[in-house]
């Protein structure tokens, strides 16, 4: 089992790429990410709706360890899912903030086809729990936080929502919080990565399915460092890229690393560029001034591509160890090519888990789309998982003073393997994945071999509470 030092953190906010090592100089280089070639990703008004009106209503809940058949593929798309007939009960609406014209946009539906095939999953195909009818009414955030604001605001008072799920954007997550905090509504964020969700900005009524950028960092720390001791950071300049940074920062120090551009608390080791960027040469001029013998690249969305082409045109891969992230698979195709041998983190690759949860997921995401599940797929299926699983549990009770204590400490069994959700301060402790890419080129996007699974345990983070609720960490 891979041993990780486990440094103080710095607070941290970020939804943060997971890291892939690219050995450069006299191994293997990084492609950039050129933009797609295959078929994008489904847009928001493509998904299929959850679970089909005519499914059974009668069939057994799935044991942990089966999957359970497929039931009638959905009807295409609409924002507003239908509600299952047999289902008497007070129709239980879940608002899902997803993103589908935002810099994040490529995210949104993995999240909303996940979390669909979740809620089928889960609830074998009924589309209830507890004898209420489930109703999913999705909304772009477009990875703004005063777009989720508001639009997590109307979810709650004029669409009577009993919960909320979502957000891409780290920002827009915490915003969200915000809005579930003042309503009393709980809110699950996935696949937003900031630890300060379950950390410095924490309150009760927010849980996430989605890791955290401390799970990725602690899960690649012993292994950054083996790659050189003078350390440089580029990231985005807002709140993604400063806990990112702020999370790397902390493991290479703790590890006995050692920055060569603004070493200290406040910088992180990192030169912060604007998200809108599209000329990135001064920002590597400085990269490549530095000395640095590895490069930490936190980036998310489109800008990955200008970015990537741009360090190969300036040959930093040839000057430097440049580490970033395994992206969605289309991103992998068209972009890693001359990254094959490298071996880094994946949050989830549909070839990775061996398990019946996942094989049902990966069966019926081929059925209803003609490819496999992607990045955040699995994330929005536990989401899904995790809600209904609450409210068997409350007995169709979806006030927070009943599924607070539900959901904490409460465990599943995920696409990914075991979920537990931690509950002094509500972290999705999960399985992740140290994997070896072989190729670029598979027509079904298998491209790795599994180097180490690291159970849930593994890479922990410590628990980062502050102000009032810090004595929950005790």
């Amino acid at each position: 089992m891979l041993k990780l030092n486990r440094p103080i953190w710095l607070s941290l906010m970020a939804l943060a790429l997971t890291v892939l090592l690219v050995a450069c100089g006299g191994g293997q280089t990084a492609a950039p990410a050129a933009a797609p070639t295959q078929a994008p990703a489904p847009k928001a008004t493509e998904a299929p709706k959850p679970a089909p009106t005519t499914a059974p209503t009668q069939a057994p809940a799935p044991k942990a360890t089966e999957a359970p058949k497929a039931t009638e593929a959905p009807k295409a798309a609409a924002t507003t899912a239908p509600t299952t007939a047999a289902a008497t009960g007070k129709p239980l609406k879940i608002g899902l903030l997803s993103d589908t014209s935002g810099s994040l946009a490529i995210y949104g539906p993995m999240l909303e086809n996940g979390f669909k095939l979740g809620l089928e999953y889960a609830t074998q195909g009924t589309n209830q729990v507890a004898g209420r009818p489930i109703e999913v009414i999705i909304k772009d955030t477009a990875s703004k936080p005063e777009t989720a604001t508001s639009q997590a605001r109307e979810l709650i008072e004029k669409d009577g929502v009993d919960l909320l799920v979502g957000v891409p954007s780290s920002g827009a997550a915490l915003a969200v919080a915000e809005i579930a905090k003042s309503n009393k509504k709980i809110y699950i964020a996935e696949p937003a990565a900031s630890p300060d969700l379950t950390g410095k900005s924490f309150n009760e009524y927010v849980f996430r399915t989605s890791r955290t950028s401390v799970q990725d960092a602690l899960t690649m720390g012993a292994a950054l460092t083996k790659m050189g001791k003078k350390f440089v950071q580029v990231a985005p300049d807002y709140a993604f890229g400063y806990g990112s940074a702020a999370g790397f920062y902390a493991v290479v120090k703790g590890n006995g690393g050692s920055f060569v551009v603004n070493d200290n608390a406040e910088k992180s080791g990192a030169i912060y560029i604007p998200q809108d960027t599209t000329d990135f040469t001064p920002y590597l001029q400085q990269v490549l001034d530095s000395k640095a013998e590895v490069l930490i690249v936190t980036w998310a969305g489109a800008g990955f591509v200008p970015l990537f082409q741009q360090m190969q045109q300036l040959g930093i891969f040839k000057a430097m160890t440049v580490a970033t992230g395994m992206g969605d698979n289309k991103t992998l195709a068209s972009g890693y090519k001359e990254a094959i041998g490298s071996v880094g983190v994946s949050v989830y690759h549909y070839v990775l888990p061996k398990n019946p949860v996942n094989d049902w997921l990966v069966k019926r995401h081929q059925e209803l789309f003609k490819s496999p599940p992607d990045l955040f797929t699995a994330g929005g299926f536990a989401a899904a998982q995790m809600v209904v699983e609450g409210i068997k549990k409350t007995n169709g009770d979806t006030t927070a003073d009943k599924l607070i204590p539900v959901f904490e400490g409460l465990e599943f069994q995920s696409p990914k393997g075991t979920f537990k959700i931690r509950k002094s301060d509500h972290v999705a402790l999960q399985p992740l994945y140290l994997v070896k890419l072989t190729n670029v080129s598979d027509p079904d996007y298998k491209f790795f071999d599994l180097v180490q699974e690291l159970k849930p345990d593994d890479t922990a983070p410590p628990c980062a509470l502050d102000g009032t609720y810090k004595s929950r960490c005790q």
